[in-house]
Order: C-alpha cells, then structure tokens, then sequence
C-alpha cells in the first residue's frame, strides 16, 4: 500500500513509522488537532491531522483507522480511507496520511489526546503553526484540490 503514496521531499525507508487521517467534513472544513505542550510531545503547542505510531505487525491503514478512534472517539470503517501522501518528520519518522470524508458533529469528538481540536477552512489551517511533516501533506492536499477544480 506504501506504493499508493504520493512521496514529499526527502525520504527514507527506515525509522518509524505513523498514519494519520485528513478528515473532511459535510461543510468542507478538515479536522485538525492541537497538539499537547509538555516535554513527551513532539511539536508541542502546534497543529497537525490526527494520527500516531504503527504497531508491529500493524499494517498502515489499521493504524490510521485504530489512532484516529483513540484520539477522536470517531470509528470509520476502512472504505472510509484513501491513500494520499507521504512525509518525512523533523524527527525521521515516517508519516503516511489518508484522507476521509464524513458527515460529522463537533459534539461527535471524543477528544482523547492532544490539546483542543477545530474544524477549519484552507485559509484557517494556512495561517497556523503546523508540524513540518503534516503542513507538508496538507499543501499537497489542497493542490490535489486545486487541480481538480
């Protein structure tokens, strides 16, 4: 599935790896997640999708489907996920990203890690400060929007 991927910048194909999830929702806004401000946290105090660390033995989609249930209390069933790029962090772990679209309520989330969540517009998320690694694939994603258009 790895071949799925769109690659951006710099890879390699050793270190750990993370799937995370851009989720779109009914009024075109993505779900992102703030991320904590302590020492444990990479990228404190920034923004990013929700996602997290692969298991041994876990493949990337159950990942993604298994991260974003713990830290959003959202279930999406696998159909739900499509393939879109790949990014190497600051920090040399891998992180490959889905995208999803659902209908869903705020009032829905669960949040279950990080420190606050938003549904916001392109023009919101362009304006935030956003870990390396997922600003990278959300500029791609909106340029896979932009060409579609």
């Amino acid at each position: 599935m790895s071949g799925d991927f769109v690659t951006l910048g710099d890879w390699a194909e050793t270190g750990k790896q993370a799937a995370g999830v851009i989720l779109l929702d009914q009024h075109s806004r993505l779900l992102m997640q703030l991320r904590d401000i302590n020492e444990r946290t990479a990228g404190p105090g920034l923004w990013s999708i929700f996602g997290g660390e692969v298991e041994a033995g876990e493949t990337l989609q159950a990942a993604a489907l298994r991260e974003f249930a713990e830290e959003t209390g959202l279930i999406l069933p696998p159909t739900a996920l499509t393939p879109l790029a790949r990014a190497l962090s600051l920090f040399g772990t891998r992180l490959y990203a889905f995208t999803a679209t659902i209908s869903v309520d705020p009032s829905q989330i669960r949040l279950g890690e990080g420190a606050g969540f938003a549904f916001l517009t392109r023009v919101q998320i362009e304006s935030l400060p956003l870990m390396p690694a997922a600003g990278a694939i959300l500029r791609h994603y909106f340029a896979t929007l932009d060409t579609q258009n």
